[in-house]
């Protein structure tokens, strides 16, 4: 009777082990900047939703003949149900938008009160911030057109 030996040997389950350890060691640093860059996408698209909707209600309110005449609207503020009405699905995202002449200006957004990746536009932010939304940072004179989340608010 022949008998068949089937399977690994130890030593070749040791190289396998060693050469997905080195794709690991490779691929995991350079996957780290991915999910912060496509952190800090998001909520730079969430900031462009937010601005297009306040815009959206600027004209509306110039339109009906009272327009906008506050500096910054805020999520919570008694003017933000008319903006969050043209949100959409974006309804749920903590924001501040800042107005001058009736227009809006700039826009910053985050997913959360506490949200360290804090989106802006037209100005897009381009790395994690240091601060929040609802910091004592954000008033009417620190957003302006040229006004990046990262900078502003750090």
């Amino acid at each position: 009777m022949k008998k068949s030996n089937k399977g690994f040997t130890l030593v070749e389950l040791i190289v396998v082990i060693a050469i997905i350890g080195v794709l690991a060691a490779i691929l995991v640093p350079s996957l780290m900047g991915y999910v912060k860059d496509s952190k800090i996408s998001t909520a730079n698209a969430n900031a462009k939703q937010v601005y297009t909707a306040a815009a959206t209600y600027a004209t509306k309110q110039e339109t009906a003949g009272t327009p906008v005449t506050v500096t910054l609207i805020k999520d919570n503020d008694t003017q933000a149900p008319d903006i969050k009405k043209n949100l959409g699905s974006g309804d749920d995202i903590k924001w501040a938008v800042s107005f001058a002449n009736g227009a809006p200006v700039c826009c910053f957004a985050a997913k959360t009160n506490t949200d360290l990746y804090v989106g802006s536009y037209p100005t897009e932010a381009d790395d994690k911030c240091g601060k929040n939304i609802t910091d004592a940072a954000v008033t009417a004179a620190n957003l302006t057109k040229t006004a990046k989340a990262n900078t502003v608010l750090a």
